[in-house]
């Protein structure tokens, strides 16, 4: 009997290389920025995340890269936060130039659990957009949709998500 549900698996380039598709990866969102240590304190109070710190004996990533011998032309300022309970990770990765554009990618972050009311679920993301107004969030407008709220946001630098 065959499988009808099995994926069929499948080598790119080099067979030796063993590189499959199909294969489950875990993948970061990186999200380029002129300043990554406000975004990722943004970041972690909008997710629940925790902001990672550069290694022990180290002030700061900048630091690190310095004393592990990275070349000037290659040390990067960034941070990133991480899910402390996952392996969710976002890192924000210093570009000089600004955002220009509307994304075409943006994040959703559930603030509302599947069995609340429409009232109970309005509540919590009006919360939480609250939360994050004062951090700098900019609130750009609200939607409902099939006994959905939501809120269509900007980060500190312009990034659009939303909150649900």
């Amino acid at each position: 009997m065959q499988n009808r549900g099995a994926r069929k698996v499948r080598f790119t380039g080099d067979r030796s290389a063993g590189i499959l598709l199909g294969m489950p990866r875990q993948f970061q969102v990186v999200i380029d920025c002129h300043d990554p240590d406000g975004m990722a304190a943004f970041w972690s109070a909008a997710q629940g995340y925790q902001v990672d710190p550069a290694p022990a004996g180290y002030d700061g990533w900048m630091e690190y890269q310095v004393g592990q011998g990275f070349p000037e032309n290659e040390r990067v300022r960034f941070a990133t936060v991480r899910n402390p309970q996952g392996p969710e990770r976002l890192c924000f990765l210093a570009v000089p130039e600004s955002k220009s554009v509307k994304n075409r990618l943006h994040l959703d972050i559930q603030a509302t659990f599947p069995d609340d009311s429409l009232a109970h679920k309005i509540e919590r993301v009006d919360a939480l957009v609250a939360e994050l107004r004062g951090l700098g969030g900019t609130a750009l407008r609200t939607g409902r949709e099939r006994d959905q709220y939501f809120v269509t946001m900007a980060d500190i630098e312009g990034n659009e998500f939303c909150v649900h």
